[in-house]
């Protein structure tokens, strides 16, 4: 298995299993690609399967109240997270100043921090990404 596979494996244990995934679009090394955000050694972006993005945009907020824990154990556990918000809230909630500046500007985005605020999940429905970033 090369490393895009083992790290697409390893990330989606902290995706609650509500949330489908695609494909890993993209890895960081460090959080570059967010505007404001504190740095972390880890970010991974995936794409969302289409039933997901349907979900999100028909239900919103809602649609997640029950996708707050991660499918399997990361750094020994798994990630419960806190309460999903929307717009500014959900970027503040995972210490985001704003979004990249060639996403939509009234798209809509929903984010959370795990209880222990060592991982995070940032989605945007009209854009199919889901990002999960980590600080160890």
């Amino acid at each position: 298995m090369g490393w895009r596979q083992g790290l697409q494996q390893r990330a989606r244990q902290g995706i609650p299993a509500l949330l489908e995934v695609d494909a890993l679009l993209q890895a960081h090394g460090v959080l570059a690609a967010l505007p404001g955000a504190r740095i972390a050694p880890g970010l991974v972006r995936f794409q969302l399967a289409a039933i997901t993005c349907e979900g999100l945009q028909r239900r919103g907020l809602d649609g997640l109240r029950e996708a707050r824990h991660g499918r399997g154990a990361l750094a020994g556990k798994v990630p419960r997270y806190r309460p999903w918000k929307a717009g500014a809230a959900a970027l503040s909630e995972i210490g985001i100043e704003g979004l990249p500046a060639d996403w939509p500007e009234h798209a809509a985005v929903f984010g959370c921090s795990s209880i222990d605020q060592r991982h995070w999940l940032l989605l945007l429905p009209e854009r199919a990404q889901l990002w999960l970033g980590w600080t160890g």
